[in-house]
């Protein structure tokens, strides 16, 4: 009897489990919920939630990632408010704080308007928009961490500032590797010379890059040749793109004074130093 009621209770815990898993479409959203509580936290409107996100196209391919470390985030709003019933902003309302789930949004509803879509992203399908929610909070409590955060990343961006010099000596000193300096600041070191003219200003260069901090940290980097037009990015990247020739490898050190300055942008706090190590596949020149 004991063994009977055992496997009641297992097939019965299964099929809890295929059901918090199954696809279903809730208040005109179709949505694949993970984790819910019910005792948690809910969400209202202009709410500020943090999140993290993967976004997939059809064939299961990442498009753009928030992780824990550079979050989403995003106010609550009226259902329907973004402009169709069933948007990823409709999806976030049906969840609470530590909820997990996979949003599955139109490609359709979304391109509405568009005149042409990416090759990646196919009419017909879904994007999926797998999150999970880290944090609810009112708008006041929201500004009120932001106001607190700013406070104390100005009062490290201004002791980064203070010790940048010291750090780029060690960085160079380390790496084992030749750096000359541009008359802006730009630390170079040419490793692969390449072959033919130099990129300029307006031409197209096909890049792999892998950009860090002077910690070794890695920030960003391409998983294939990408697209950077010269004058279209920080100062110190289009620049370091024209010391460069197809087929050369560099690593650049760019100063903030020629990088993301004194506020910093997204993961790169203000007043740091980037490393940049380059690879110019090929280049367009401008028309």
């Amino acid at each position: 009897m004991l063994k009977k009621l055992t496997m009641v209770m297992a097939a019965a815990s299964l099929v809890v489990a295929c059901n918090k898993n199954r696809v279903e479409v809730i208040e005109n959203v179709k949505i694949q919920i993970h984790n819910h509580d019910d005792k948690a936290k809910k969400l209202k409107d202009g709410d500020i939630i943090t999140f993290t996100a993967k976004i997939y196209n059809s064939a299961d391919s990442l498009l753009q990632e928030s992780t824990v470390a550079n979050p989403a985030r995003a106010m609550v709003q009226p259902a329907g408010a973004s402009g169709f019933k069933g948007s990823f902003e409709d999806g976030l309302r049906l969840l609470s704080q530590g909820d997990s789930a996979t949003i599955y949004v139109p490609v359709d509803s979304l391109s509405k308007g568009a005149q042409q879509l990416p090759p990646f992203i196919k009419k017909g399908t879904d994007l999926k928009y797998s999150v999970k929610i880290l944090k609810v909070q009112t708008r006041a409590d929201f500004d009120k961490e932001m106001a607190a955060n700013a406070q104390k990343e100005k009062q490290a961006a201004e002791a980064r500032k203070t010790q940048l010099p010291k750090l780029i000596e060690d960085y160079i000193a380390k790496s084992g590797k030749t750096f000359k300096t541009t008359a802006s600041g730009l630390y170079y070191s040419i490793t692969t010379e390449g072959t033919g003219a130099s990129p300029k200003k307006g031409d197209v260069c096909k890049c792999m890059y892998v950009g860090k901090f002077l910690d070794g940290k890695v920030f960003d980097q391409s998983k294939q040749p990408i697209d950077m037009p010269i004058g279209q990015m920080i100062p110190g990247f289009n620049e370091a793109l024209t010391l460069m020739k197809k087929g050369g490898k560099a690593t650049f050190v760019i100063p903030p004074a020629i990088g993301y300055g004194e506020q910093g942008q997204g993961p790169i706090p203000g007043n740091s130093a980037l490393v940049f190590e380059v690879e110019v596949i090929d280049f367009t020149a401008s028309k």
